[in-house]
């Protein structure tokens, strides 16, 4: 057995090196994370985190206040994931029609932020509230 999360977040203090916070990238399919769940090994221990993530996601893009991430969601729906770039913290997501496995771009246009996430067929893009 080995410790996860298998594809994560890790976000690290540039100037000490110290590692702030680490999640999960996205969201472990719910078959896998219900079988580290009731896995008999692991009968009466509490504190273990069944969402290992997702390896080999797309990139990510940093605003002001967040990080966006391409991801999934146990239920394999295609997401783009705003995280609280503090705390790690999601705070919320959106449907994308794909899985972007490339990279993003933000913009600012007559006062208005938008995102441009690539995906294997195309573009799909944003604009913050």
């Amino acid at each position: 057995m080995f410790k996860g999360p298998v594809g994560r977040i890790t976000a690290i203090d540039l100037n000490t090196g110290e590692h702030l916070w680490m999640m999960p990238y996205g969201d472990a399919a719910q078959q896998q994370q219900d079988a580290i769940r009731n896995h008999p090994l692991l009968k009466g221990v509490s504190n273990v985190n069944p969402n290992l993530g997702r390896a080999g996601q797309g990139g990510l893009v940093v605003t002001k206040t967040m990080l966006l991430a391409p991801g999934q969601t146990a239920d394999g729906a295609t997401k783009l994931f705003a995280i609280d770039k503090k705390t790690g913290q999601r705070l919320g997501s959106i449907a994308t029609t794909g899985l972007s496995r490339y990279g993003m771009m933000t913009y600012m246009h007559q006062g208005k932020q938008y995102i441009v996430v690539q995906l294997s067929n195309g573009l799909q893009a944003f604009a913050l509230p």
